[in-house]
């Protein structure tokens, strides 16, 4: 399950349709309990999408970005707890370039932006002994 509060959802929906008609993405940074699979996003950390020729489609995260990214949330007690990205007028859901690059552990935050305006938002997890994503449960506080 992930836990977020409504005013990150806000802050991802401003980043997606800001950067319409391109593919956004960060970090959600928080607290994990791994005993009951619980990840609680307390900030958005925005990186630059490093896929330039296909950024309409795809998002690329440099890994300087990945360990900036982990040092900041270390220094604060804190850890990367999950991954968001848009997918600009596609739905919400993972594609198979989202199943290649996914890690265990982490939610998946994936925002539908459609002409330029928010329209959905799905948080997924992937499950190892499948191979795929499954949806998360999501608690807004």
């Amino acid at each position: 399950m992930l836990i977020i509060s409504q005013k990150l959802i806000d802050e991802i929906k401003k980043q997606g349709e800001e950067g319409y008609p391109y593919e956004i993405c960060g970090f959600l940074v928080g607290k994990m309990d791994y005993k009951t699979d619980t990840r609680e996003a307390l900030e958005v950390y925005q990186v630059e999408n490093q896929n330039k020729e296909r950024a309409n489609d795809r998002f690329e995260i440099d890994p300087k970005d990945y360990l900036k990214v982990e040092n900041y949330a270390d220094n604060k007690g804190l850890q990367i707890v999950g991954i968001y990205h848009t997918h600009p007028d596609h739905p919400d859901r993972p594609s198979q370039t989202d199943l290649m690059f996914a890690q265990p552990d982490l939610s998946y935050i994936i925002m539908s932006i459609e002409n330029g305006k928010y329209k959905s938002f799905k948080s997924w997890v992937l499950d190892l002994d499948e191979n795929k994503f499954k949806e998360e449960k999501v608690k807004i506080i």
